[in-house]
C-alpha cells in the first residue's frame, strides 16, 4: 500500500471515529445513569379534568437536537386531547416544559418523545399508561 492509500484509510477511519463518537457517548450516558428526569404536577382540577404539567430535564453530556414531546390523551380508544412542545437544542441541565389536559373519562396517555443525538442519530420513544378509576363513575 502506497503512502497516499494509507493516509485516505487514515483519514476514512478518522471520520467513521468522529461520526460515532456522539453516540458512543450517549450509550455510555444511557448505562451509567438516568439521563432525564421526569417531573409532573397536577395544575387544576376542574369538572372536566385535570391540567398537568410536566417538565424533562436533560441530564445528559451530548445535546439533543429537533426535540419534540407529545403527550396524546385516549377517550374511548380515541384522540381527545393532543398537546407538543419542541425545541432546537437540549443540553445538560434544561429543560422542556408542557401542559395538558386529562379529562376524567380519558382511558390512556401517550407520551412520545424523538429528538436527534448531536443531531445525527434519531431517537424515539413512545410509552402508554391507562389512566387510574377510568370506568368508575367519579
Amino acid at each position: 500500500m502506497n503512502s497516499s492509500g494509507l493516509l485516505l484509510s487514515l483519514a476514512s477511519l478518522l471520520l467513521v471515529v468522529l461520526a460515532l463518537t456522539p453516540f458512543i457517548e450517549f450509550a455510555g450516558d444511557l448505562s451509567s445513569r438516568n439521563i432525564v428526569d421526569i417531573a409532573w404536577k397536577p395544575l387544576e382540577t376542574g369538572t372536566q379534568g385535570v391540567k398537568v404539567g410536566l417538565t424533562l430535564t436533560y441530564k445528559g453530556t451530548i445535546p439533543l437536537t429537533d426535540v419534540n414531546l407529545r403527550i396524546e390523551t385516549f377517550c374511548g380508544g380515541k384522540t381527545c386531547q393532543s398537546q407538543e412542545a419542541s425545541t432546537k437544542v437540549l443540553t445538560r441541565g434544561e429543560s422542556l416544559d408542557i401542559q395538558f389536559f386529562v379529562p376524567f373519562n380519558a382511558s390512556s396517555v401517550r407520551i412520545s418523545f424523538e429528538s436527534k443525538i448531536a443531531g445525527l442519530y434519531t431517537l424515539k420513544t413512545v410509552t402508554e399508561t391507562g389512566v387510574p378509576g377510568y370506568g368508575f363513575p367519579g
